[in-house]
């Protein structure tokens, strides 16, 4: 009987702290996607309409009427690549591309790289979750001139993507 107070007490206090729990959603405002093909889900803002699957099932793009985009994928690590490799994969993909990173993190099984593109009119962040089995991440693009309510959305999905089940 105690652990099942300490328990509905520990429960209470993370529900009151707005914090969700593993497996669950409640980030109002935001709906979830997951993918069944490489294990992962992510929290996206409500006003973002899915554009489908795609067509090997590794993810979904999705767009909101303001010109913000969002795509969200996954896909095997057969060879094994480390976050430090993935970051310089990610960063040669940036400068091919034309954009401006203003910041880059890698920690343990993640990184995180951000910028600008088209002349600075848009920002672009980055997340990818890199295990020796799969990678899976996302990435929004806005517009500058919205970048506070963007700046809050991407947070909140960076905390929410996660790794759930083995890729199939």
């Amino acid at each position: 009987m105690k652990r099942v107070r300490s328990t509905i007490g520990l429960l209470a206090l993370l529900i009151c702290a707005g914090q969700s729990l593993p497996g669950v959603h409640a980030q109002p405002g935001f709906l979830s996607y997951v993918n069944a093909r490489f294990g992962y889900r992510i929290a996206y803002p409500a006003d973002f309409i899915p554009q489908g699957e795609s067509e090997n099932g590794d993810g979904q793009a999705f767009k909101n009427a303001a010109g913000a985009e969002l795509r969200a994928w996954g896909n095997l690590n057969p060879l094994g690549e480390t976050v430090t490799e993935a970051l310089r994969a990610e960063l040669d993909r940036c400068a091919d591309a034309g954009r401006r990173v203003t910041y880059r993190r890698a920690g343990k099984g993640f990184l995180v790289i951000s910028g600008y593109e088209a002349g600075d009119a848009r920002i672009f962040y980055l997340k990818k979750l890199v295990s020796p089995r799969r990678q899976v991440g996302f990435e929004l693009v806005y517009p500058a001139a919205a970048r506070e309510r963007y700046d809050r959305d991407a947070a909140v999905m960076a905390n929410s993507l996660r790794a759930t089940s083995r890729p199939r």
